[in-house]
């Protein structure tokens, strides 16, 4: 009994010890997934077989983890380990839920809110100067209703793109295979079910264009964060 207490104590008061740990396995695991290899193959087991008892709440738990270290350039470099690509001056905040980062390309002064849900299971690819405030939800996969085990296969290519300048107010939802154009704005609390035109403005849910933005956009974020973390 000492020491199993023991153990829960280390696992509970040195969380930053095991998540020091945990970034190069996580590190192989995404090379593993991304490139294959025997060498990733080998060296990507430990994590393996951890996920597989952990049903992978082992790397969620890292993840979830990673979202609460009090610095942004840490951050960004732990969940580049976990084969995300992630340009400089891009900025994400506190408590971020990463699915699958290794399908998953942020572009250059792009800046991704608190509480941030970023499914790129099916890839994510967000671009250059984008936006996205608080609570926002992107996902790539979902169930198929219309499927008689209620699995996940669709016959389209549900992946998500957000293109350049791009802003996603608070609380938006964007649902598996939309693209969404350059310089447009998605408003506070839309579910974004389909395309969205470049420069569009749409809001509602499901999200319709409701105005349009001008198209002589030059600004581009510096990469430097705000007080509020």
């Amino acid at each position: 009994m000492e020491i199993l207490v023991a153990i829960l104590t280390i696992i509970i008061f040195f969380q930053p010890t095991m998540l020091i740990l945990a970034m190069p396995m996580m590190h192989f695991y995404a090379s593993f997934q991304k490139k294959g290899g025997r060498i990733n193959h080998v060296l990507a087991l430990p994590l393996r077989i951890v996920n597989k008892i952990t049903n992978h709440g082992y790397c969620r738990w890292v993840i979830w983890k990673v979202g609460l270290i009090p610095s942004h350039t840490i951050r960004n470099r732990c969940y580049r380990m976990m084969g995300a690509e992630i340009a400089k001056k891009t900025i994400i905040y506190f408590r971020a839920e990463l699915r699958a980062p290794q399908k998953l390309k942020i572009g250059k002064g792009s800046i991704i809110g608190d509480n941030a849900i970023l499914d790129a299971r099916s890839g994510l690819t967000i671009g250059e100067n984008v936006n996205l405030s608080s609570n926002v939800s992107i996902y790539t996969l979902q169930h198929n209703h219309r499927s008689p085990d209620f699995d996940c296969k669709f016959d389209r290519d549900l992946s998500v793109r957000i293109e350049n300048r791009v802003w996603l107010g608070s609380n938006v939802i964007v649902l598996p295979g939309v693209t969404i154009g350059e310089g447009a704005v998605v408003c506070a609390g839309a579910v974004v079910a389909h395309d969205v035109p470049p420069y569009a403005v749409a809001a509602g849910v499901p999200a319709k264009q409701v105005g349009e933005r001008p198209r002589n956009l030059t600004y581009e974020f510096p990469g430097k964060p705000c007080w509020f973390y």
